[in-house]
């Protein structure tokens, strides 16, 4: 009796390690912000409760317990994020920019189809009649937003912008002799599989957001942050009271 009591308490202490591990891969998620890039919105030091199915029903960017990426995601889709939502994405740029945290907390500003003009922190939704653009805002000035089945024209000269999202999509991309390889083809043309969100930070003078490294794909998305949980300031240490229970907007 003792061995099968101990069988059952090992049994139900498994089944919850499994249920909260799925709940927390594909229902629920709890994030810390890290900087100041979202402010007033979110503050340094924020706990936020992240709903993932605000969107889907699906797995998540990478397989649980492993740092296996997955390319395309399984989902049952009811709703697509829109212009002004706070989004959870996984940065997908990390070999470029090895130093910033895995997972980023932005504001959608554009969806995929959308042509706006970004000019330093603005963003305008037609050409305005002068515009300086800061040389390190490599995905400012006249800014389209990748959707799939988008078709882009890749020379040599053109293909480090799109580079990025090409190879997030599982491809392979190189130069040879004046042409463009797409995983050993020459290409002339590339036809993106997912659609894309630019995004930036609220604080826009103190973010590093789509301006820089360019656009935040569909399956790369976790979900919306729905309440803070928690907030303690990182600099001084207070407990910040008034933000516990509120909801991001």
């Amino acid at each position: 009796m003792r061995r099968s009591l101990a069988f059952q308490i090992i049994g139900v202490f498994i089944a919850a390690v499994v249920i909260a591990t799925t709940l927390r891969a594909v229902v629920v998620g709890v994030y810390v912000i890290p900087s100041r890039s979202m402010e007033p919105t979110l503050l340094a030091g924020d706990v936020v409760l992240v709903s993932k199915v605000s969107y889907w029903l699906g797995v998540p960017p990478t397989i649980p317990l492993t740092d296996i990426v997955l390319s395309r995601r399984f989902r049952l889709q009811w709703s697509k994020p829109q212009r002004g939502d706070v989004v959870v994405f996984r940065f997908a740029y990390q070999a470029l920019f090895p130093h910033e945290p895995e997972y980023f907390v932005k504001r959608i500003v554009a969806v995929a189809g959308d042509t706006v003009w970004v000019i330093s922190d603005s963003v305008l939704s037609r050409k305005p009649p002068k515009a300086r653009i800061p040389p390190e805002q490599h995905y400012g000035g006249m800014v389209i937003v990748p959707h799939r089945g988008m078709r882009v024209r890749v020379l040599p000269t053109t293909i480090d912008y799109w580079r990025p999202f090409i190879e997030r999509e599982g491809n392979r991309v190189r130069i040879e002799r004046s042409s463009v390889l797409i995983n050993d083809s020459v290409c002339s043309h590339y036809v993106f599989q997912q659609d894309y969100y630019y995004v930036l930070g609220d604080n826009r003078s103190s973010s590093f957001d789509s301006r820089y490294w360019g656009f935040v794909s569909e399956s790369d998305i976790i979900g919306k942050p729905v309440v803070i949980l928690w907030s303690k300031s990182p600099i001084l240490g207070t407990i910040r009271w008034e933000r516990i229970g509120a909801i991001p907007r």
